[in-house]
């Protein structure tokens, strides 16, 4: 599948957004989808839609989401399969843009993945209302994976976390790094491959492992 282009974009997750509010699923979109809604850049494009889901008392995790898109909106979704496991996909004229679904009960490890406790914007594409995760939020992410990862998808991360930094407020709870060493361990290594972000790192973030502050 090719990148999308900013208003293909636009329209697949509001598409998306509008079927999951139908079935009263709450949601927030993240990963390279975010940040191209968040900061449009022509230059930066995604392939694919990732977002984290709320298990409510129905018990709807990402699994059961894909049968259910599957089953009340065929005409707009279809499947395809990765590494064995299939996921859904946005028809788009006739190709399929694939859907990354994530939520925390399935990924217990993940308690960023917790919605509720997380901080979202709320933004407009094309006349709907859409829920995303917030600059801080992605930003804390862009950093930790950024330093699990290598290659092209590494200078991604880096130039991703470089515009959400842009964004983001200090003070918010997802840019207090002193309750993970591991996010204090992936600060020092963004720091190291980008020692002209430091002072703007220190701005936003609080992490007195690396900043003293």
């Amino acid at each position: 599948m090719a990148p999308l282009a900013d208003d293909k974009l636009q329209y697949v997750v509001a598409a998306i957004a509008r079927r999951l509010d139908e079935m009263r699923i709450d949601y927030a979109i993240m990963g390279g989808a975010a940040v191209c809604l968040l900061s449009p850049d022509p230059t930066r494009m995604t392939e694919d839609v990732d977002l984290v889901i709320h298990v409510d008392q129905r018990r709807i995790t990402a699994d059961n989401l894909t049968t259910q898109l599957l089953r009340s909106y065929p005409r707009e979704f279809g499947s395809v399969s990765q590494f064995g496991h299939i996921i859904p996909a946005y028809k788009l004229n006739g190709a399929l843009i694939e859907l990354e679904v994530f939520d925390q009960q399935s990924w217990p490890q993940r308690p960023q993945y917790n919605i509720p406790n997380a901080s979202r914007w709320s933004i407009s594409l094309n006349g709907y209302t859409v829920k995303v995760f917030s600059p801080e939020w992605i930003l804390r992410e862009k950093i930790l994976s950024q330093h699990q990862r290598q290659g092209l998808k590494e200078q991604v991360d880096i130039r991703d976390a470089i515009e959400m930094l842009s964004l983001a407020t200090p003070g918010k709870p997802e840019l207090n790094f002193d309750s993970d060493p591991l996010l204090g361990e992936a600060l020092v290594a963004f720091i190291r491959k980008r020692p002209d972000q430091e002072r703007s790192l220190r701005q936003k973030i609080r992490c007195r492992a690396v900043f003293r502050n």
